[in-house]
């Protein structure tokens, strides 16, 4: 009798094993029928048939940290300001062309075991009880600049920003510009974020989540020299375009 009721629940747990062992797609054919990606950013989406390539080990994993301006700084409207951080375990510098080839080249680790790769700023305005659109942001650089000794990157927001309250945050990437392929799930965040106030006439703390932002600062980084690693492992010289 023991046999007839445990033999259902037997066959119960090996379907269940089974569907959660069959793959969601069969990956050779995941792109067909879609639109490739060529290297080139396309707003309305792509398919990409890029291989993931090299990850690092768990002691090799991306951390960045804003160091300034200071977590709930107020500045003052339209006065140009410094955002720096601090990156570890990346082999910065590396940046393909975003223009032709954006997430077209496997992620590869240097020598050391780092992932090359290079780190972006953007910042947008927020409404504390709001989610952010994705879309805006009043602020964007991409750092195509070797980190010294320390680590240490910085960007300046030539312009300032309007009266508001704004998040700075920085985005890590590889050298073909997809997010830092790393070993294991549980783990600290890559990327870094801060908030701070802008205060201008009319302003203040209490008020300024408020107050209108004008139209966006823009900043692209564009034709800035790069370290891209060559077919035969030796380095050239490349030009990078807006991101």
């Amino acid at each position: 009798m023991k046999f007839f009721l445990a033999y259902p629940l037997i066959l119960v747990i090996l379907l269940v094993n089974d569907a959660l062992s069959i793959p969601l797609s069969d990956d050779k054919n995941i792109c067909d029928h879609q639109k490739l990606n060529k290297g080139k950013q396309d707003p309305k989406g792509t398919c990409s048939t890029t291989i993931q390539g090299e990850i690092p080990s768990v002691d090799n994993m991306v951390a960045t940290i804003i160091t300034s301006p200071d977590n709930n700084k107020v500045l003052k409207s339209k006065v140009p300001f410094n955002v720096s951080f601090l990156v570890g375990n990346l082999a910065t510098g590396f940046f393909s062309d975003p223009d032709t080839q954006y997430y077209t080249l496997p992620q590869t680790l240097s020598k050391h075991g780092l992932i090359r790769g290079h780190v972006h700023v953007t910042i947008q305005s927020i409404n504390e009880n709001r989610l952010p659109n994705t879309k805006d942001f009043v602020f964007f650089k991409g750092v195509n600049d070797k980190a010294d000794k320390h680590g240490r990157l910085s960007v300046e927001v030539e312009s300032g920003l309007s009266p508001g309250r704004f998040r700075i945050c920085t985005i890590s990437g590889s050298f073909s510009h997809q997010p830092p392929l790393l070993p294991i799930a549980k783990r600290g965040a890559a990327d870094d974020c801060i908030r701070i106030t802008v205060e201008g006439k009319g302003a203040t703390l209490e008020n300024a989540e408020n107050v209108p932002v004008k139209a966006p600062v823009v900043v692209n980084s564009e034709n800035v020299p790069v370290n891209v690693p060559a077919k035969n492992g030796k380095n050239k010289r490349a030009m990078s375009g807006k991101i």
